[in-house]
């Protein structure tokens, strides 16, 4: 793998632990600390995790492939990877232990956090300029 990606994927996850680690003073303050919620943000932070990891396996793969087969490729990995959340939600939603909350919260995280940097970049470059 790209030592770029790499890193990009190694920020990525620490940004998602100091989000987790912000969400559960939250869960602290709003007295909504259980340990079905503490299980499902981790749950769903690891799948979360492995799924933008995939992601960037899936891109790194298709910027070599000819352009047909690489629609194909993509599509099929988007597919996939929406089936590993919905079957992750849906377990959240049947297991007893899991809060479908904290789920949702651990797999929406990196977006969360990609967003975040982004903005705060953008706010240091116009600072700079």
């Amino acid at each position: 793998m790209d030592i770029r990606l790499q890193n990009e994927i190694n920020n990525v996850k620490k940004g998602v632990v100091v989000f987790d680690v912000v969400i559960l003073i939250l869960f602290i303050i709003t007295s909504n600390f259980n340990k079905p919620m503490i299980l499902g943000l981790i749950f769903g932070t690891i799948i979360a995790i492995l799924n933008f990891r995939l992601l960037a396996i899936t891109i790194e793969k298709v910027v070599t492939m000819p352009q047909n087969k690489a629609q194909i490729y993509s599509a099929s990995r988007y597919i996939l990877r929406m089936v590993i959340v919905g079957v992750v939600l849906l377990v959240s939603a049947k297991a007893p232990h899991l809060s479908v909350l904290g789920v949702a919260i651990g797999l929406v995280s990196p977006k969360f956090v990609i967003l975040a940097r982004k903005l705060l970049i953008d706010k240091l470059k116009r600072k700079e300029a």
